[in-house]
C-alpha cells in the first residue's frame, strides 16, 4: 500500500491531511492498482480480525469501500442508488468489494452490532444479484457470500435480545457502557402519544408540538411542556394555528422557529408563551429578490439555528424522492439565501460534490458552531413509485454517507463513517451533547434491510432499530461506538432525542413502530409512543455515576421483553406488583418467591395493599 499511496498518505487517511472520503491518490488509481489496494486491505483486515484486533481490522475493511467509492468518483457521476460496475467490467473488482463487505460484517457481528453486520451482508447480496452474468453471480456466491449466510443474519433484530443480553465491554475503542431509564412524573398528566412531532428543550423544559397519533387521521396542533427538573407533570400551552406534521422547531434567543416551506415563518415566544410570525423573502448574492423556491409545503427536513441564522436542508416538497436544497435565513434581516442543492422543478443531475436528495435524515452542529453535519436518510423511491414519479422503484434506498458543511468556507465535504458505526437508516433520533462533546444516535427505520422470521416463514422488507451509538468529537480520529445498556426503549422511528444544554442530560420522547414487526399485543398496524426516557453514557459528564450497572442489567427492559430478576431469562414477563411500581420482572412464581427477599431489601419494595 505504501508503494501505491506514497509516503505522505497514511492508511487509513490521516485527518491532518484533509480527511474525508475523497482522495486524489485513490481516484487516480488504474484498475490494476485498485485491485492491488483492495486485495492488500482485505488481507490485512482478515488477519487483524483473526487476531482479535477489531479496531484496526474494521478500519482496513472499511478502506476497501473507500477505494470502491473513489473509483466511482473518478468516472461520470451516477446516482447513489445505482450500483457501480467498472467499465470495462471487472469481476475481480466486485469480488474484492464483496470480500471487504463480508469481513466488515463478521467484525461488526463480533462486536454485537447486528444492524451494521446485516447491512454489509445485504449490500453484498444486492451487489451479487446485480452482476450481468448469472455464472459470475453463482461463482461469487459459492466463494464469498452464500445466500444462507445472508438469510441467517437477517433473522436478527437490532439490537437482538439473544446477543445483546450477553454483550460485554470488550473493546473500549468501539463500545461504551450506558443506561436508558424511563422517567415518570408526579401527577397523572400526559401528552397524547405521537409521531411526526416537533420537539425541543429550553431552560430545562421539554416542549412537544404537533404530530399525529399512529393509526388515526387526526393531526395535532397542540403544544405542551414538561419541567425536567421538577417533573411535576405536563402543562398545556397555546396551540399553533393549524395542525402540522414532520416539521422542526429550533430555538434562538427565546423563540422556537417553525418553518413549513412558506414565506411566512412562525415562532413560539417561549417567555411570553404566545405565537407570532413574520414574512421572509429569498435574495441572491447581490441582494436582489428571487422567486420563492418551495412550490409546496416542506416536511421531513432538518433545521438548525447557528449565530442568528436558520439553516434548512433536504426534506420532501414537490419531488417525492426527497430534496437536497440547502438554504439559510438571516433571522434579523428576514432574508433567505440559497447555499447548495437543486430546487424542486429543476432537472436533477447526479454529482459527487454535494449530498444527494433525501428526507428523514440525521443532522447536528458541532460544539463550536463551525460545521453542520448531515448523515444517512432515505431517497423515497417507493413513494415515487406510488405517485408514478421520477426515480421510482419498488426497492427502498438509504444513504450510507456523512457530510459536513463548513459555515465560514461555504462548502461540503464528504466525511468518513469510521469505527463501530450505526447501520444506515432514516427517521432516526439524533442530537449533539455540548457537555460530553458527543453526537448520539438512537433508533430509526430502514426500508431496504429485510428481517426474516424463520418460525413463521415471514420476511419483512424493512427494519426498525432501538440501538444506541455515540461519536466522540474530542478524539483525534473520531470513531462511532455502540452504547451497551442494560435496558433500551422499544424499537421505534421518528422519536426525538434532545440534550438539555444546561445539564447535559439526554432525553428521548415519542415515536412509532410497526406492530406486526414488534410484538406489542396491540392490533393496530402501527403504534405511537408518549414516553420519556433518559440516556446516560459512561464518559466524563455523561452522569453514569448515578447508575447501578449490575442491578440495571438484572432488572432490564429490552424493548418489548423483560429480563427475569432472578434467573435472567428474557421474555414477556409479569412485573412485580409491590410498591416498587414494577421496577423488576419475574418469569415464574418460583423465581418471584426465590428473588423476593433480595428485591425487597435492594429496592425497599413491600407488598401493595389491595
Amino acid at each position: 500500500m505504501a508503494y501505491l499511496v506514497g509516503s505522505r498518505l497514511r492508511v487509513t487517511i490521516d485527518p491532518a491531511l484533509g480527511g474525508g472520503v475523497k482522495c486524489a491518490v485513490y481516484m487516480n488509481f488504474t484498475m490494476d492498482e485498485c485491485l492491488t489496494a483492495m486485495s492488500c486491505c482485505n488481507g490485512v483486515a482478515r488477519n487483524l480480525y483473526l487476531a482479535k484486533d477489531m479496531v484496526e481490522a474494521l478500519d482496513w475493511a472499511v478502506k476497501v469501500d473507500m477505494v470502491h467509492k473513489n473509483a466511482r468518483f473518478a468516472v461520470k457521476a451516477i446516482f447513489d442508488w445505482d450500483i457501480y460496475h467498472p467499465s470495462p467490467p471487472s469481476l475481480e473488482f466486485q469480488r474484492q468489494r464483496l470480500l471487504g463487505l463480508v469481513t466488515a460484517s463478521d467484525i461488526l457481528l463480533g462486536l454485537g452490532n447486528t444492524g451494521s453486520a446485516a447491512y454489509c451482508r445485504n449490500i453484498g447480496d444486492d451487489l451479487a444479484s446485480s452482476l450481468p452474468s448469472r455464472m459470475d453471480e453463482l461463482s461469487l456466491r459459492r466463494e464469498v457470500i452464500p445466500i444462507g449466510s445472508v438469510q441467517t443474519i437477517m433473522q436478527f433484530r437490532h439490537p437482538d435480545k439473544s446477543i445483546y443480553r450477553s454483550m460485554e465491554l470488550n473493546y473500549p475503542e468501539l463500545q461504551v457502557r450506558g443506561s436508558w431509564q424511563r422517567l415518570k412524573w408526579a401527577d397523572s398528566s400526559r401528552v397524547t402519544s405521537r409521531m411526526a412531532h416537533a420537539c425541543f428543550i429550553y431552560k430545562s423544559r421539554l416542549y412537544v408540538c404537533g404530530g399525529q397519533r399512529s393509526g388515526t387521521f387526526e393531526v395535532y396542533k397542540d403544544a405542551w411542556c414538561l419541567d425536567l427538573v421538577k417533573m411535576n407533570g405536563w402543562r398545556e400551552l397555546p396551540s399553533y394555528k393549524r395542525p402540522f406534521l414532520n416539521c422542526q422547531m429550533v430555538v434562538h434567543e427565546g423563540k422556537a422557529y417553525l418553518f413549513r416551506g412558506l414565506s411566512t415563518v412562525d415562532y413560539l415566544d417561549l417567555e411570553r408563551e404566545h405565537w407570532g410570525s413574520f414574512q421572509t423573502r429569498f435574495e441572491n448574492s447581490r441582494g436582489r429578490r428571487e422567486q420563492w423556491p418551495y412550490p409546496k409545503s416542506l416536511t421531513d427536513y432538518v433545521a438548525h439555528a447557528v449565530n442568528g441564522k436558520l439553516y434548512v436542508f433536504g426534506g420532501k416538497c414537490q419531488r417525492p424522492v426527497g430534496s437536497n436544497f440547502f438554504a439559510v435565513l438571516d433571522i434579523a434581516k428576514k432574508t433567505w439565501r440559497h447555499l447548495s442543492g437543486t430546487p424542486d422543478g429543476t432537472l436533477l443531475q447526479p454529482q459527487h460534490g454535494e449530498p444527494g436528495v433525501r428526507k428523514d435524515l440525521a443532522s447536528w452542529v458541532d460544539g463550536k458552531g463551525e460545521k453542520i453535519y448531515i448523515m444517512y436518510g432515505m431517497a423515497d423511491r417507493q413513494e415515487a413509485a406510488i405517485l408514478e414519479s421520477e426515480f421510482a422503484s419498488s426497492d427502498g434506498f438509504v444513504y450510507d454517507d456523512c457530510w459536513s458543511w463548513d459555515i465560514s468556507q461555504g462548502r461540503w465535504q464528504r466525511e468518513r463513517v469510521a469505527g463501530n458505526f450505526p447501520c444506515p437508516r432514516a427517521e432516526m433520533s439524533v442530537c449533539y451533547n455540548p457537555v460530553t462533546k458527543q453526537t448520539i444516535m438512537f433508533g430509526g427505520y430502514n426500508p431496504a434491510l429485510p428481517y426474516y422470521v424463520e418460525s413463521s416463514q415471514t420476511c419483512f422488507g424493512f427494519n426498525y432499530f432501538s440501538d444506541t451509538f455515540v461519536l466522540d468529537h474530542t478524539e483525534p480520529t473520531p470513531r462511532w461506538k455502540q452504547v451497551i445498556t442494560g435496558s433500551f426503549p422499544t424499537y421505534r422511528a421518528q422519536g426525538q432525542l434532545l440534550t438539555d444544554p444546561a445539564t447535559g442530560r439526554v432525553y428521548l420522547f415519542g415515536g412509532y413502530t410497526n406492530t406486526d414487526w414488534v410484538p406489542t399485543g396491540k392490533h393496530d398496524l402501527t403504534r405511537s409512543y408518549g414516553d420519556v426516557w433518559q440516556l446516560r453514557v459512561d464518559v466524563p459528564g455523561g452522569l453514569f455515576e448515578e447508575i447501578d450497572w449490575e442491578d440495571e442489567r438484572r432488572a432490564a427492559q429490552l424493548g418489548p421483553w423483560q429480563a427475569c430478576y432472578q434467573c435472567g431469562s428474557v421474555g414477556v414477563w409479569k412485573k412485580c406488583g409491590g410498591t416498587c411500581d414494577g421496577r423488576v420482572f419475574f418469569c415464574t412464581p418460583k423465581c418471584q418467591k426465590d428473588g423476593w427477599p433480595e428485591h425487597k431489601q435492594k429496592h425497599a419494595c413491600v407488598k401493595a395493599r389491595k
